[in-house]
């Protein structure tokens, strides 16, 4: 069985392959590291099972000698490494705000309740001091907002789950 990889890092010395298959199957990189590691010429190699990949420790060897040592002994398979996704800004801090809902979940809260409950309790703190910040309506405002929204995006889900056939 060939075992794909990619090559993800590489500088003199020491090289970090990636497993490019199936993700469900990326424990076989301890049983490949412990292999590799027995080949003439690798000082070490080191799995990294969440990531799927081997970081392989060769002093004094050249890599491309080495990688076709581990095609022709192991029958590792080297592909292309896959393109870069591109991301800007605003995806990135949606991925933040979808760890910060991810862990609130935790406590039974969403990040959608706990920006209703921030904006309340601003509203609140506005108003006692007199709308010092920002109007305590302006606060009230895009909390109801926000609820709204939440109301309306749970109706649609109701709606999508009703249309599935049991």
């Amino acid at each position: 069985m060939t075992s794909p990889f990619y090559i993800a890092h590489a500088t003199p010395g020491r090289t970090r392959i990636r497993w490019a298959g199936d993700s469900a199957q990326k424990n076989i990189v301890s049983e490949l590291a412990t292999d590799i590691a027995n080949i003439q010429g690798v000082d070490g190699a080191e799995p990294r099972i969440m990531t799927g990949s081997i970081i392989i420790k060769h002093d004094g060897q050249e890599w491309p000698t080495l990688q076709s040592q581990l095609t022709d002994l192991l029958s590792l398979q080297f592909t292309a490494a896959p393109p870069a996704i591109r991301r800007n800004g605003v995806q990135s801090f949606n991925d933040n705000i979808d760890n910060i809902d991810g862990a609130l979940r935790h406590v039974n809260m969403d990040f959608n309740s706990f920006t209703l409950v921030i904006l309340c309790a601003l509203a609140i703190v506005q108003a006692l001091r007199g709308q010092v910040m920002s109007s305590s309506v302006s606060v009230l405002w895009y909390a109801f907002t926000i609820a709204s929204m939440v109301r309306d995006r749970e109706a649609k889900d109701r709606d999508e789950n009703m249309d599935i056939p049991e």
